[in-house]
């Protein structure tokens, strides 16, 4: 650990250039959380030690009278802890390395030397937990009035595990991510400071952050972090400092390998300020270096036409070695990580897929700075909904890989965004509601499928009932309204209620709020010649058994379908009846009702009935029943024959793996 006259005089320093700084580039919005902080890479150790300024502002209306603090890193600490607990000790399908982390901390102090960490206890607000260290709380000596500003000084010493879950070490890579003391989110009801779940994220104020990162010399030019590099200078015992600054973010992460090659590129486009882009490339990678930087471009361009100019001048993509892909498809401010393979071929949209979602992000989590722990599908979902448009519109039809003995192979079948790609949901259609806490799911693939595939397909269904120009205008002004803030579901309702003039709570109770399951289905679908009627009939002022003659001979084909609400949840549906003659009939259903039926007298003959034959409705759990052939037409069986195909190659996939 750095003597504390080292660590003072260095802090010092950054005060004094943060202030500068400051004085020549006017904040993106009012900074409540702010870090000054000096730290130094251990590799002997696997560890960073360093000192934080810590700047708080109370914005509520309460006086608080405690900090609570994450302490991420402890879920790595032993078994016991929430996260270890939660996961199982596994991640993305592979066994946790038992490789420990920890964050401990040494001193902490506020401005007029009131000593704090005397009073520092553990707190496990969302299970009680005994064993579990994220989140520490410190009594204040005088609580912080509101509109206060307070500063804490910490120093702390941050213990690294293997690359596992969004941090960690891998040889001489290092991702260095929620590593530091950070301060959870004063509300007028409490403190808002959720534990370190198996299926959570993150939730922050935004502040301007300041970070000098000492590392052994072999590192130089290898450093990669949030914001813009402001300084590289030698320390003595062949070690390099690089000092990066970025105001306006709620989160700081770094990473540092002396293998990177290090690929700069602009992102331009008329109107829009340039974009500096950095990718950190794996030697193994490098002939994918155009395909990393187009995606990101790619990206750049499809969110900010929708939500609005990306605002910052930087952008670090890195790419992880082999071994390390727990440290994949990661997103912190200005700040990205993706991951690809040796084999790659470009029809499986692979890295390109993980690097759009991954930028996405500086939207859903970054600039829209929604609670990931209390609502995570308005990150992981509305992004996981984007995504697939960017990409669907960039590089279209996805041609999934089959993986053989370590070797990736494309296949011929078209996966289509986004019913395809978000399959995983009808899976587990009735077994959570959606619009639950993260760590509150039945099971992490129940996780999974909600809050990014059902999410996915919800806002899908929604931009195909309200037409692409107008969901685009409620996406914008929900980004307009909310960037550099705390929004929540009500707060997208409300904006899709102000874009479009009209109230869609309904939609949402019955998609985000509903465990309910959408499905329909023709359940009948007959088309008979139309015979001459039989019976009785007025003639001259009598009844006689013969029809008039206008009746007396069949004509036409009399027709009905039926059509049927399977599932829980109602949604407005299309009906579509196909004829002879290339004759339609279009009808739409309120679908509220179990079912409701359709007839046509002597009309053409019916070939087709189709429940929402434009795929509106993606949330449907069973498209195997939308459609019936009033005769059975082979060449049906060859679309879900191509189907078939891919869902038997991503079983043998698994199975490869296991092997």
């Amino acid at each position: 650990m750095p003597r504390a006259k080292g660590r003072s005089a260095l802090l010092a320093f950054a005060s004094q250039a943060s202030l500068a700084l400051t004085l020549t580039a006017a904040s993106l919005t009012r900074p409540i959380a702010s870090y000054q902080i000096s730290c130094r890479l251990d590799t002997e150790k696997r560890a960073v030690e360093g000192t934080e300024l810590l700047t708080w502002t109370n914005t509520t209306a309460k006086p608080a009278a405690t900090l609570r603090f994450h302490l991420y890193l402890n879920a790595f600490r032993n078994t016991l802890s929430t996260f270890w607990r939660e996961s199982g000790g596994e991640r993305r399908g592979d066994r946790l390395p038992e490789s420990w982390g920890s964050i401990e901390l040494t001193r902490m102090t506020l401005a007029d030397g009131s000593d704090l960490l005397a009073s520092l206890s553990y707190v496990s607000p969302d299970d009680g937990n005994p064993y579990d260290r994220t989140v520490a709380e410190v009594q204040l000596p005088r609580a912080v009035q509101p509109g206060e500003t307070i500063s804490i000084s910490i120093d702390f010493r941050s213990r690294l595990p293997r690359v596992s879950a969004r941090t960690g070490w891998k040889g001489d890579f290092y991702l260095v991510a929620q590593w530091f003391p950070k301060i959870g989110v004063f509300q007028d009801k409490g403190w808002n400071c959720h534990q370190f779940h198996a299926s959570s994220e993150f939730f922050a104020d935004f502040g301007n952050y300041d970070v000098s990162i000492d590392v052994p010399v072999r590192y130089r030019g290898k450093v990669g972090a949030t914001g813009v590099r402001v300084e590289e200078r030698n320390l003595p015992g062949d070690r390099v400092l690089y000092r990066f600054r970025q105001d306006s973010v709620h989160d700081f992460a770094w990473t540092a390998d002396p293998d990177f090659l290090v690929v700069d590129d602009v992102f331009r486009e008329p109107a829009v300020a340039d974009t500096q882009i950095r990718l950190l490339l794996q030697p193994e990678h490098r002939g994918q270096q155009a395909r990393y930087l187009k995606a990101t471009k790619v990206a750049l361009s499809g969110y900010g036409r929708v939500l609005g100019p990306y605002p910052y001048p930087t952008l670090t993509v890195v790419d992880p070695p082999w071994g390390a892909m727990g440290a994949g498809g990661m997103e912190y401010p200005t700040f990205i990580t993706a991951g690809t393979h040796r084999m790659a071929p470009a029809s499986a949209q692979s890295p390109e897929g993980v690097t759009i979602h991954e930028f996405g992000h500086q939207y859903f989590y970054g600039l829209l700075a929604s609670n990931e722990f209390e609502e995570p599908w308005l990150d992981e979902g509305f992004n996981e909904y984007m995504e697939d448009r960017v990409v669907g519109a960039a590089y279209g039809s996805n041609r999934p890989v089959l993986t053989a003995f370590g070797f990736r192979f494309p296949i011929g079948v078209a996966v289509h965004r986004p019913l395809d790609t978000n399959r995983r949901y009808f899976q587990v259609a009735t077994e959570d509601v959606l619009a639950s806490p993260a760590w509150k799911f039945r099971t992490r693939t129940s996780y999974g499928a909600n809050v990014y595939s059902k999410t996915a397909l919800a806002m899908a269904t929604l931009e195909r009932l309200l037409g692409t120009p107008t969901m685009n205008r409620a996406l914008r002004l929900y980004a307009d309204r909310w960037r550099f803030r705390h929004p929540t579901t009500a707060d997208w309702i409300a904006a899709v209620r102000d874009a479009t003039g009209r109230d869609y709570r309904w939609f949402f109770d019955r998609t985000f709020y509903s465990s309910g399951a959408v499905d329909y289905a023709v359940v009948d679908a007959k088309s008979e010649k139309v015979e001459p009627p039989k019976g009785l009939f007025e003639s001259e002022g009598g009844l006689v058994e013969k029809p008039p003659a206008e009746l007396a001979k069949g004509k036409g084909w009399k027709s009905v379908v039926t059509v049927a609400r399977l599932g829980d949840v109602a949604m407005p549906v299309e009906v579509l009846l196909r004829f002879d003659g290339n004759h339609t009939y279009r009808s739409t259903w309120d679908g509220e009702a179990r079912w409701k039926r359709f007839r046509v007298d002597r009309g053409p003959r019916l070939l087709e009935a189709v429940v929402d034959p434009g795929e509106k409705i993606l949330l449907d759990v069973d498209r195997t029943n939308n459609g019936r052939l009033v005769h059975a037409d082979p060449r049906a069986a060859s679309r879900w024959t191509a189907r078939a195909v891919f869902w038997m190659q991503n079983l043998i996939d698994s199975l490869t793996i296991a092997w």
